[in-house]
């Protein structure tokens, strides 16, 4: 097999093997309304290769950025599921049907039709939008940050493959030494260390 991630790009060291992929493809995030791109992640014995849109989440607040990271196993502190629920949608949603109950009540020259109705509408419009922008996220944290994907298109299995594979990979890192990792070199089949680039 050709020493690249599924998604674009070479891996970081010549002696890393893929272990699993996770991904929605072009197809899927177009049909969810994603856009047509890819977005997925590759494990490989040492790394994990992100690419394609994902989110993150800081404080309560999603964000969705193109990304492309490379993040190493032995950083990774945590893998599992958070669910985002945007409850703003849902308190203005609430207040927009208050305020169309009200608006049926009042008497302003007919116009309580017109205000009522506008009311129900936008309640409708922000109670459908908040449904349609839950997600529950595959999130991988690491030392600085976390990448989530929009689970909604995974299946389980991949999912939870993909999180026990990362757990199985750090267990085996930290089972032997940093030199039979590779990271020092002269690790027992006598590889070379990872190559540093010249910038």
């Amino acid at each position: 097999m050709e020493n690249s991630n599924v998604y674009g790009g070479k891996f970081c060291s010549p002696n890393e093997q893929q272990i699993t992929t996770l991904g929605t493809g072009f197809i899927a995030n177009f049909i969810s309304g994603e856009g047509a791109e890819s977005a997925g992640a590759t494990l490989t014995n040492k790394r994990v290769y992100f690419s394609g849109k994902a989110y993150s989440l800081d404080g309560g607040k999603l964000a969705s950025v193109k990304h492309q990271k490379i993040v190493n196993v032995r950083d990774i502190t945590g893998a599992g599921y958070a669910l985002y629920k945007p409850v703003h949608l849902l308190v203005i949603a609430v207040i927009a049907l208050i305020l169309g109950l009200i608006g049926f009540s009042l008497e302003l020259f007919g116009a309580e039709v017109l205000l009522g109705t506008g009311g129900i509408i936008c309640a409708i419009a922000f109670g459908v939008s908040y449904f349609l922008k839950i997600k529950t996220l595959l999130s991988i944290e690491y030392a600085g940050g976390n990448i989530a994907f929009d689970a909604k298109l995974l299946a389980m299995n991949e999912q939870d493959n993909f999180i026990r594979n990362i757990h199985l990979a750090k267990d085996k890192l930290y089972s032997t030494a940093a030199s039979a990792q590779g990271f020092l070199g002269g690790g027992d089949n006598n590889e070379p260390a990872d190559e540093i680039p010249e910038l």
